[in-house]
């Protein structure tokens, strides 16, 4: 594995490594206003939500890696201590990407990328109508993480109101959200359809890693991913009940392939009961 020492980079290239490893990383196109009532637009991808009583989330307009200089929004919410966060939806990428812009300051960039502002309930800035979902923040933390070109400026705000379109229920599914994360240089990532993966969390206390038989740790063929759903189970299950079936394979690539389908099906019981097949196997030397 290959080694760098970020005093080794410039700052734009840190930034273009940390954006290529940290990633896909959720969009907030923040929206806020001046101290003269000046809309500002602009997405930011250094962004999460880290607590929910109170809701709490953070982005950062950091400073330019060009020369240090400060954003826009930055200037507005720290004046104002007020923000939105609109997310991003598939539908809406261009336009957002339109807003990304560095426009002289006092352009309004609701006009420039043709999204559509609308008035928010609890602060100045405004909504953004195409976003699927948004957060009404007033800001409780403002900290510089650095002074030089490319250092953070980190903005930590409260939720003082959540908005859904109509259509979402619940706590909408990612396919009705259809969101787009950013990856590094001009690469994005949408979050629906095929791209989905649900992957439940083990219940309890799953067996581990550690407590799988070594013949199928030691596989060539089962995967660190394959091995980590059948270590999901409470319990390894006895290899002396794993009863032979007409179709069994009878050899150990032939079996190891066959728990990988039956993993592939979301079938973790024959997974196991052909593990368990495997593991007697291994007990003849085979």
């Amino acid at each position: 594995m290959r080694t760098v020492l970020p005093g080794d980079l410039t700052p734009a290239a840190t930034n273009a490594l940390l954006c290529a490893g940290v990633a896909p990383r959720p969009i907030a196109l923040a929206s806020t206003v001046s101290a003269a009532g000046i809309r500002n637009l602009a997405p930011f991808s250094f962004f999460n939500a880290f607590g929910s009583n109170p809701p709490m989330v953070a982005f950062a307009p950091n400073r330019r890696a060009r020369d240090g200089t400060v954003k826009h929004t930055w200037l507005n919410a720290t004046a104002t201590r007020e923000f939105v966060i609109a997310a991003v939806s598939h539908a809406m990428l261009h336009q957002m990407n339109l807003a990304s812009a560095e426009f002289p300051e006092g352009v309004d960039e609701f006009g420039k990328s043709g999204l559509t502002p609308a008035p928010a309930r609890f602060v100045a800035p405004a909504l953004v109508a195409e976003s699927p979902f948004q957060m009404e923040c007033t800001l409780v933390r403002e900290v510089e993480l650095g002074t030089g070109p490319g250092s953070g400026l980190l903005l930590i705000g409260e939720v003082v109101a959540f908005h859904l379109r109509d259509d979402l229920s619940g706590s909408a599914h990612p396919d009705q959200l259809d969101l787009v994360g950013r990856n590094g240089g001009a690469w994005y990532t949408r979050a629906s359809g095929p791209a989905l993966l649900e992957v439940a969390k083990p219940a309890g206390c799953p067996a581990g890693f550690d407590a799988l038989p070594d013949v199928l740790r030691n596989s060539r063929i089962l995967t660190g991913n394959d091995l980590g759903r059948l270590a999901g189970v409470g319990s390894i299950p006895d290899p002396a009940s794993a009863e032979a079936r007409p179709g069994d394979p009878g050899e150990v690539e032939g079996l190891e392939r066959a728990i990988q389908a039956a993993l592939a099906r979301e079938d973790l019981g024959e997974a196991w009961r052909l593990a368990g097949r495997r593991v007697r196997m291994g007990a003849e030397g085979r």
